[in-house]
């Protein structure tokens, strides 16, 4: 039996390769059960979507007829497995080889998207989406025999509208997304974020070329693609924003900063307390809009993660005071409000240095913690 070139550009992978990998244990776990008649579709369509050549899922499908007498061929599922095991091989889009100019060291100037620019390539990504399936649970289907309704009513374009607060001019992206502003834009983003779903199945009504018709929604795996989707063009703009996993957008920090947001996202943190606590300062003092006193209780909610690990940092970082990492926040009015305290700061600068040094010594600690284990 021939192993198939996994490295090679026929298994160039459109979806993030953790998303890929998610969605291959499902359907093997699937599998497994035996309880399911479609499973081969239901892979046909992942392999359809995740991968960048139609020849996958050809290929796939080119061996449903195996039979246990057949060793010199693979089952579907023998191959299914082999692409999961050798899944890091497979190159993405950001893995191609650079062009002729910047082979050869051509400086070319890159300047980020505009607004404008950003919202059409928005509702492409929507239009794309949106002929997947993907809003489909929220919109319904449009369908020549019987049309369902989804989530959103028999009215979901008002629908949209209204909880956005518009009179209108919002739905189809494709048709207003061009004139939208920065408040439109962010707030079609987070809207579609709460009710994209991938759909795992799919048949063809045939009858007037009547189209696809989607069923059994994932919203996990429909939200995941979705924000990895928005995020790739939203770093690519000048709106310095970015979509997190509560659906909503926050404020980009620079560079090494922003490594640091997403460092003590995935780290474990030294107390079980934290973890809740952290994910809602982080959210509260970057989402967009934010308030003084919103990104004020983020600092106050920081601090009280760093009093949990004041032992720690009395240790390792601040043996003979480790109060000065507290004494900014207590004598300027974020922690306590009294008298003695000074007011008179730029709170939009001031919490922003106090926010990202707190973050970074929560990252600290937690490196800190996790090499004593």
């Amino acid at each position: 039996m021939t192993t198939p070139a996994f490295n090679s550009r026929a298994f160039e992978l459109v979806w993030p390769r953790w998303i890929a990998a998610a969605e291959i244990d499902r359907l093997m776990a699937l599998n497994a059960t035996g309880r399911t008649h479609d499973w081969a579709e239901q892979c046909t369509l992942f392999l359809t979507e995740a991968f960048t050549s139609a020849e996958i899922a050809d290929k796939f499908e080119g061996m449903s007829g195996w039979t246990p007498w057949e060793p010199e061929k693979q089952s579907q599922a023998s191959w299914l497995d082999d692409l999961r095991t050798n899944l890091d091989d497979c190159p993405t889009k950001g893995e191609r080889m650079p062009y002729w100019s910047a082979r050869r060291g051509a400086s070319r100037q890159t300047s980020k998207t505009d607004l404008p620019a950003t919202c059409r390539r928005f509702a492409s990504l929507v239009a794309r989406l949106d002929d997947a399936g993907y809003f489909a649970s929220a919109m319904g289907q449009p369908c020549v025999d019987d049309s369902t309704i989804g989530s959103l009513g028999t009215f979901p374009i008002e629908e949209l509208h209204r909880q956005l607060g518009r009179e209108g001019g919002l739905w189809p992206v494709q048709r207003f997304g061009e004139h939208y502003d920065l408040d439109d834009l962010c707030d079609v983003i987070e809207f579609l974020a709460d009710h994209v779903r991938r759909p795992t199945r799919r048949h063809y009504h045939s009858y007037s070329n009547c189209g696809w018709h989607y069923d059994e929604f994932d919203s996990e795996r429909g939200q995941q693609l979705y924000r990895s989707e928005v995020n790739v063009l939203l770093a690519e703009s000048e709106i310095g924003l970015m979509l997190a996993e509560s659906g909503r957008l926050e404020m980009v920090a620079p560079g090494v900063v922003e490594e640091l947001v997403t460092a003590v996202r995935a780290a474990e943190n030294v107390h079980d307390a934290d973890d809740m606590e952290l994910e809602h300062a982080l959210s509260q003092f970057r989402v967009r809009g934010a308030s003084p006193m919103d990104r004020r209780q983020s600092v106050i909610a920081l601090a009280g993660i760093l009093e949990r690990r004041r032992a720690l940092i009395k240790t390792h970082l601040l043996s003979k005071d480790e109060g000065a990492l507290f004494q900014i926040a207590n004598q300027f009015g974020i922690r306590h409000q009294d008298a003695k305290q000074q007011t008179e700061y730029d709170s939009e600068l001031y919490l922003e240095w106090i926010f990202y040094w707190y973050v970074a010594t929560i990252n600290l600690t937690n490196k800190i913690a996790a090499a004593q284990v």
